[in-house]
């Protein structure tokens, strides 16, 4: 998948690139509540800076190594793996009065939890390294 940009800041040995894309896949994005853009048109990348890149150069930005694939199954696979096993973990707990159906979705949620913050970190620890995964080349 490959979009356009155009680099409008360099800094700090960092180079910001405002995304030129199609609004509305902006606008149709389901997770575009928890967006931190206050807009679609606020799209900016930050990049390492690149010595043969200059500010007001069009680029094309390319992910590589399927990192959208990859980041999905982190954000979205693991709480839902650690959710199933936490369940699936409840039905061993010892008899209460309380509904074991009850305790088996209660572990879902703490394993969900758990998940949750580890796809966090492990997602943290991706974003420290996207140069790895994102493409450029000046478009002349």
């Amino acid at each position: 998948m490959s979009t356009s940009g155009l680099v409008i800041d360099k800094k700090d040995g960092k180079m910001s690139i405002r995304i030129e894309q199609d609004q509305t896949a902006c606008e149709a994005c389901a997770a575009r509540v928890f967006c931190s853009k206050s807009s679609c048109e606020d799209a900016n990348m930050i990049l390492a800076d690149r010595p043969d890149i200059h500010i007001g150069d069009h680029v094309q930005i390319e992910e590589s190594k399927n990192i959208l694939i990859k980041t999905s199954l982190v954000a979205y696979g693991i709480p839902l793996l650690f959710f199933v096993t936490g369940a699936l973990l409840g039905q061993f707990l010892p008899e209460t009065r309380i509904p074991s159906e009850l305790l088996q979705f209660a572990c879902g949620c703490i394993g969900l939890l758990i998940g949750g913050f580890l796809g966090r970190w492990i997602a943290l620890r991706i974003s420290k390294r996207i140069e790895n995964y994102i493409g450029i080349k000046v478009n002349k």
